[in-house]
């Protein structure tokens, strides 16, 4: 069944003695790269945290005897630009990947896997554990006027269903075309040509 972003899920435990602070989707995927499951985490910020409806509050208090274990899926990417045509490089996402020219009103592509870009619920459908990497593609022939009804209107995620706006599910997905800016968990790669994303299910595991 698929899980909706917002509705109640994971196990409630008793509060681990000692939770870090994660403050980014960024310092999730940081995190799951180093190997070291043994600490408990919780994050107060990035689109995890807003899929989940986990707040600061929520998150930082130490009064609460139990609180809920989630478990996120991750993404596993693996991309090539036009420096680096033969030797792809690697990543983890926790949040989601964006393809655009110059700027996030070109957007050709968002691959996500909570949902959430800039705060705006882009793909409704998306849940960080339900074992899809989610993908918004962007008829390029959308007008700029489209563009900016569609970014205002996904505040709500109510932009779709739209003509020029494709929404799918996946376990896996892959992409090559012009070269294109690639934001992934807010970090900036330039030249991307091709990409493979697959979903590392129930990768890592927060508390809130």
């Amino acid at each position: 069944m698929t899980i909706s972003k917002l509705s109640p899920y994971g196990t409630s435990v008793v509060r681990p003695h000692h939770l870090g602070v994660l403050r980014s989707d960024r310092e999730i995927a940081n995190y799951f790269l180093k190997g070291d499951q043994h600490t408990c985490n919780t994050v107060i910020q990035g689109s995890i945290a807003q899929a989940l409806g986990i707040t600061s509050i929520d998150s930082e208090s130490n009064t609460r005897a139990f609180v809920t274990r989630v478990l996120i899926d991750l993404l596993h990417v693996e991309f090539g630009t036009t420096d680096t045509r033969d030797k792809p490089t690697s990543i983890v996402v926790a949040g989601s990947i964006v393809l655009q020219q110059h700027t996030l009103l070109k957007s050709h592509l968002i691959i996500s896997n909570s949902g959430i870009v800039r705060g705006r619920d882009v793909l409704p459908r998306a849940h960080p554990n339900d074992g899809y990497v989610d993908v918004l593609e962007i008829d390029e022939a959308i007008t700029m006027r489209q563009r900016l009804s569609a970014w205002h209107r996904a505040k709500t995620g109510s932009h779709l269903p739209h003509p020029q706006l494709r929404a799918s599910r996946r376990t896996e997905f892959k992409w090559s075309g012009t070269a294109s800016l690639m934001v992934a968990d807010d970090v900036t790669f330039a030249g991307v040509e091709w990409l493979r994303c697959k979903v590392l299910t129930d990768a890592t595991s927060l508390y809130f």
